[in-house]
């Protein structure tokens, strides 16, 4: 549905949307891939448990390549998502959702732990707040206590035994890290590559390493975010 959104016209879109639908087609034509629909079907089983209730049609483009998406040896084959947007435009709602279906019991990778980092600390565990208010909600509760443990700073799937936790630049948060995904919040914050090297370190020892890089435009020239 997205790509369609992007290529007929519908809504004006800018030149690298229309890059990126073309290369998601030709990957398409010329690779052997494996969509996981079944997983798939059963992630987005989970977006009415928020309070957004429905993904918008850019973010289930993401889930199906990034976390559904898989080459012949298995492994992931978009493992690296760079998601630069407009304020307001549903990023923190999409991280918690994401997150939330990595520790789920639809992901096959046990002890898949997602770390949400950022320079600050609201914007590291914003995601994190949002998953327990869906876990909190009267009418989610009963349900998903059974799938889902948390804390006030910590979600655990219960089968996958993943945590999802909001880690900031405080060295003393990052020792032990075993992330399965890694993601980057307000990516356009960080001044250079200390901490984000030490974020993705943490990586390599789970099956399937993801990592996301999702942020707004900000003002520090000659960052990471220029890089990218």
């Amino acid at each position: 549905d997205y790509l369609e959104l992007v290529e007929t016209g519908k809504y004006r879109v800018c030149k690298e949307q229309q890059a990126l639908a073309a290369l998601i087609r030709k990957v398409f034509r010329t690779e052997d891939l494996h969509v996981n629909i079944e997983q798939l079907h059963h992630y987005m089983g989970l977006e009415k448990y928020f309070s957004f209730k429905h993904l918008f049609p850019w973010e289930k483009f993401l889930v199906a390549l990034w976390d559904c998406t898989y080459k012949p040896d298995g492994l992931p084959r978009w493992k690296t998502v760079f998601c630069m947007l407009g304020r307001g435009s549903g990023k923190d709602g999409f991280i918690a959702f994401d997150a939330f279906a990595s520790v789920s019991p639809y992901n096959p990778v046990g002890h898949y732990d997602v770390d949400i980092c950022a320079n600050n600390e609201e914007q590291a565990k914003r995601p994190v707040q949002d998953i327990i208010e869906a876990l909190e909600t009267p009418g989610n509760e009963a349900k998903l206590k059974r799938f889902y443990y948390h804390t006030k700073e910590v979600v655990q799937g219960r089968k996958n035994k993943g945590c999802i936790k909001g880690r900031t630049n405080n060295p003393k948060g990052r020792d032990g890290m075993r992330s399965g995904k890694t993601i980057f919040n307000e990516f356009h914050a960080y001044e250079n590559y200390d901490n984000i090297k030490v974020f993705i370190t943490g990586q390599g020892k789970v099956a399937e390493p993801r990592s996301g890089v999702f942020t707004s435009n900000g003002e520090v020239n000659d960052g990471p975010l220029d890089d990218y």
